[in-house]
C-alpha cells in the first residue's frame, strides 16, 4: 500500500509547496541535503561539539517556534573516525543504537508505526522509523543511557534549558521520524520532531499512511546524497 501511494506523495507535496509559495528551511549536513517537513522560520538553537580523543563529533539542533509553541525540530549527530579502528568503532555505534535502549534506535517495537534497516556486518547499517509521541521527554529522546566516549546527556541539557528559557509549548502529538546511517566508521543521523496538526487535522489511518510514505521519500534521497548502493538501501515494505 505503502509503495503504491509514493508517487501521489511527491506530487501532492509539489503542489502544495508551489501553490501556497512556501519556504522550507534546508542545510548541507555531512553530505546530506536536510529539508524541513513544514515551512517556517527556522533558528539554530543548540550546538555541542566535543572529540573522543582525536575523533570529532557533533550535535546541532534548530528549530521552528510560532507564537511560543513547538512546530519543528531537527537534531543532526556525526561521529567521525576517519576509517580508524573500524571493529572498536563498529562496535561502540551498535552499542548505541542496538544495544543501550531496547526499543529504540534500530531495534524495531510496537511503539513504531513504521521500521526498516539493513544490516550489512561491521561495516555498514542503515535504519529508519516513524513513530507518534507526547510528552517533553520524547523531545531529547531516545535515551541512549550511558554509552562510552559522547556524553549524550547534553542532548537533554541543551534542549530542556532551550525550551525553559524560552517558555516553549510542546505539541499533544508529535511525528517523530530518526534517520540513521553507519558506514566504515562514521555514525550519522538525523532527526525531526512535528506537530501533527501542521499536517493533518485528523491522525486516520490514511493520513498517517501518507506521512510514512512522504518520510521514506526523505530516507531514500538521504541515500541517494550518500550514494549508497542497492544492497546498502532499505527495502519498502
Amino acid at each position: 500500500m505503502l509503495t503504491n501511494i509514493l508517487k501521489v506523495i511527491i506530487i501532492y507535496f509539489a503542489f502544495f509547496s508551489c501553490s501556497l509559495g512556501t519556504e522550507y528551511f534546508s542545510i548541507k549536513f555531512q553530505k546530506l541535503k536536510i529539508n524541513s517537513i513544514t515551512e517556517g522560520q527556522f533558528n539554530k538553537i543548540g550546538t555541542i561539539r566535543g572529540k573522543a580523543r582525536e575523533y570529532p563529533y557533533g550535535f546541532n539542533y534548530y528549530a521552528n517556534v510560532k507564537e511560543g509553541n513547538l512546530q519543528e525540530l531537527i537534531e543532526t549527530f556525526y561521529f567521525e573516525n576517519y576509517g580508524d579502528y573500524v571493529g572498536r568503532f563498529s562496535a561502540w555505534a551498535r552499542n548505541t543504537v542496538y544495544t543501550s535502549n531496547s526499543k529504540n534506535g534500530c531495534n524495531n517495537s510496537k511503539d513504531k508505526i513504521y521500521h526498516a534497516v539493513v544490516d550489512n556486518g561491521v561495516f555498514h547499517f542503515n535504519c529508519f522509523s516513524v513513530k507518534i509521541v507526547s510528552g517533553i521527554n520524547e523531545i531529547w529522546g531516545p535515551n541512549f543511557n550511558s554509552v562510552n566516549y559522547v556524553p549524550m546527556g547534553q542532548r537533554k541539557s541543551t534542549l530542556k534549558k532551550f525550551l525553559k528559557k524560552k517558555q516553549i509549548k510542546i505539541p499533544n502529538q508529535m511525528f517523530r521520524v530518526e534517520h540513521y546511517f553507519y558506514k566504515s566508521g562514521k555514525l550519522t543521523w538525523v532527526f525531526y520532531t512535528l506537530d501533527t496538526e501542521l499536517l493533518f487535522k485528523d491522525l486516520t489511518k490514511e493520513n498517517i499512511n501518507k506521512f510514512i510514505s512522504q518520510s521514506i521519500l526523505v530516507h531514500q534521497n538521504f541515500e541517494k546524497d550518500l550514494r549508497y548502493k542497492n544492497n546498502m538501501k532499505i527495502s519498502i515494505d
